[in-house]
């Protein structure tokens, strides 16, 4: 296939947004489609060669892992070899170096997709400090590299028509497996190759128009138009979509569709191929692997080193370092592996057979390094394993569960159907709304109060206000439904509770900012209407359980050779104490005007910092804002007396 300039120019156009997006920049909400556009890029390029060989009787599919061999893994291993020396420098984390153990021995097998679908999100902070969490992608395109060439070389020789519809059926299945699954599994469809495979099949059909000459009888002037609205369509999605777009979906078809026609009619002659063979483009494209492979260590390492925070500094550090370390990757990794006369298949094999064995062995060793370091200090390892309750008792501790106190994330029609039932047997309910923070309330209620019948809908990111960030960004919760809910079931409901987390409602989403951090008045405003809303349009009783102030590192990353008496008072946050206060005080007086009471979480749970942190030899936070069961336990228990006393609860 002839070398096309725009294609380097498509892959920086791709990489960009990818490197934006993770440095935490704003204006870019959509830049993970970049992989996407990689996707179509390589189901294009792929498809090319492969009817190629096929045609000419050279394929060979030896030959087409080697080449993928050459391709993808020598900069893959070194990135791997760099990162993990760096990581346990920034950090002696067993949990971290545990995950970060899994992780590899995903990638050395080839299915870090499904590792992080399993494990975590692609957004937040969890997936922030992954310094593997790219590789998803890389596991997508191996396992179409094993499921494709095979599929060509039994349809390609029945002809260009039967494989056309081949391909075309695939991507009908996949776009409908997408559309279907991003509402039952958001992060299995976005991880997973059934529901991305489309994403390839439009790239491949390209290839066959591309190849079958069809786009010649298309006028240049058309073509160029065509162009320039691929190029509109990919930007669009970038600026448009938002981590909370469903997606892969139907709506994905934008810049799937903007690249299939940047790749038909972008060429040398037009005004979108030429701005696209700009050399700086060019050379972006050029080492746009490397720069997909190093950004993400980069900015991850970061991250776990300053304890989750990257400055925009830090970040502008981080891109020149990715970049500095892409252009060496390229030039002394990549540049070397494909030439075929220095090393020869064999070495070709015989090296990545060894690279994916030595990752596999170093990620067994990793995941296994709290077993290793139980027998060198076990009086150590069992400070850390306090550390590791607390935490997984925010990622795998289920809801609370009985017949009549139950939790959903959802108000829909399953919820409707058990709060008929025990509104039958138990009269009123009491009802917790909130974001995760009322996941945590729900729980410390339930498990103290002797009320028998106690709801909570509730889930994170759902707050009763404005979105951080673009208004766009707001993800479908549940408090609409619950107005709805509220006019047929009202009087089955005896107390509405609501909690959330104080971060959001500062205009920075900073509330550790000791510079001064605005509150945001208007968020506030919006809280302040909703709940009145309730007490006055739906004659509700409505209380407000106040701000837990987060503290400034994540207990299981705490050095678990230390007291953590004394890291308690190291990682408080005076600052977001003084803050939560502040809120308290300002929601307090605008809603009483209302007649809705306001509990403050330092009154009623009796916070003392930092001793309260750390209390009977238990953590009580399970990360940096959210309690652990231990802190639900007690802080409830508290709660509950301070309700009982103020006479909101009997």
């Amino acid at each position: 296939m002839k070398y096309r300039h725009e294609i380097d120019g498509l892959r920086a156009l791709a990489i960009v947004p990818v490197i934006w997006l993770h440095a935490g920049f704003s204006g870019l909400s959509g830049g993970f489609l970049g992989v996407d556009v990689f996707f179509v890029i390589s189901g294009f390029l792929i498809t090319s060669i492969l009817l190629k060989e096929i045609a000419s009787g050279t394929f060979s599919i030896t030959s087409f892992y080697e080449r993928r061999a050459r391709r993808i893994l020598p900069a893959l291993f070194i990135v791997a070899a760099l990162t993990t020396p760096v990581l346990v420098a920034v950090t002696q984390s067993p949990e971290t170096l545990r995950n970060y153990g899994a992780s590899l021995v995903s990638v050395a097998t080839f299915v870090s997709n499904f590792y992080f679908w399993q494990t975590s999100g692609y957004f937040g902070t969890t997936s922030e400090l992954s310094p593997m969490l790219h590789t998803w992608s890389l596991a997508v395109e191996e396992q179409f590299y094993i499921i494709f060439p095979l599929l060509a070389l039994w349809i390609a020789p029945l002809g260009r028509r039967w494989f056309a519809c081949s391909i075309a059926l695939i991507l009908l299945v996949s776009l409908v497996i997408a559309q279907v699954w991003q509402l039952a599994d958001p992060s299995g469809n976005f991880y997973l190759l059934p529901s991305r495979a489309w994403e390839l099949m439009a790239g491949s059909l390209a290839s066959l128009m591309f190849s079958g000459r069809y786009i010649d009888k298309i006028s240049k002037n058309v073509s160029n138009l065509l162009a320039v609205f691929g190029v509109f369509l990919i930007i669009a999605s970038y600026i448009g979509f938002t981590p909370q777009t469903a997606h892969p979906s139907f709506l994905t078809v934008l810049p799937v569709a903007g690249t299939v026609l940047v790749l038909l009619f972008a060429h040398s002659d037009n005004l979108t191929g030429r701005c696209l063979s700009i050399p700086v483009f060019i050379q972006i494209g050029v080492i746009s692997y490397s720069l997909y492979l190093w950004h993400q260590p980069v900015f991850a390492l970061t991250r776990i080193y300053t304890d989750g925070h990257l400055s925009v500094p830090m970040a502008l550090v981080g891109i020149v370092l990715t970049s500095i370390l892409s252009l060496l990757s390229y030039r002394f990794i990549e540049t070397p592996f494909r030439n075929r006369q220095r090393f020869i298949r064999p070495q070709v094999f015989k090296a990545a057979t060894a690279g994916l064995f030595v990752a596999g062995i170093i990620g067994v060793l990793f995941i296994n390094n709290v077993q290793i370091r139980k027998y060198s200090e076990p009086q150590n390892m069992a400070r850390f394993e306090t550390l590791a309750t607390a935490y997984a008792s925010h990622t795998s501790q289920p809801m609370v569960d009985k017949p009549c106190k139950f939790w959903s994330p959802v108000l829909d029609a399953a919820f409707i159907k058990k709060f008929e039932q025990c509104r039958q047997q138990h009269g009123q309910a009491i009802f917790i709304i909130g974001g995760s923070h009322g996941m945590d309330l729900y729980n410390a209620i339930a498990v103290n109060s002797p009320h028998k019948f106690i709801v909570s809908v509730s889930r994170g990111l759902c707050r009763a206000h404005g979105y951080n960030g673009n208004p766009r960004d707001l993800p479908h919760c549940q408090y609409e439904d619950f107005r709805q809910f509220a006019t047929n079931y009202g009087n089955a409901i005896k107390l509405v509770l609501y909690t959330q987390t104080p971060d959001r409602l500062f205009v920075n989403n900073d509330i550790h900012d000791k510079n001064g951090n605005e509150i945001n008045k208007k968020y506030v405003s919006d809280l302040v209407r909703y709940l009145t809303s309730l007490n006055v349009d739906y004659n509700l009783n409505v209380a407000v359980i106040g701000m837990l102030p987060p503290i400034t590192k994540n207990p299981v990353d705490w050095d678990y050779r230390q007291s953590l008496k004394q890291q308690a008072a190291e990682y408080r946050s005076p600052v977001a104490e003084e803050r939560a206060r502040q809120l308290d005080t300002l929601l307090g007086n605008k809603l009483s005007d209302a007649g809705i009471r306001y509990i403050s979480k330092f009154e009623g749970m009796q916070l003392e910092y930092p001793d309260d942190l750390v209390i009977d030899g238990a953590l009580t936070y399970s990360d940096k804002r959210h309690l652990s069961q231990h802190g639900e336990k007690v802080f409830g228990e508290r709660l509950w007396t301070h309700l009982k006393e103020q006479a909101i609860v009997d």
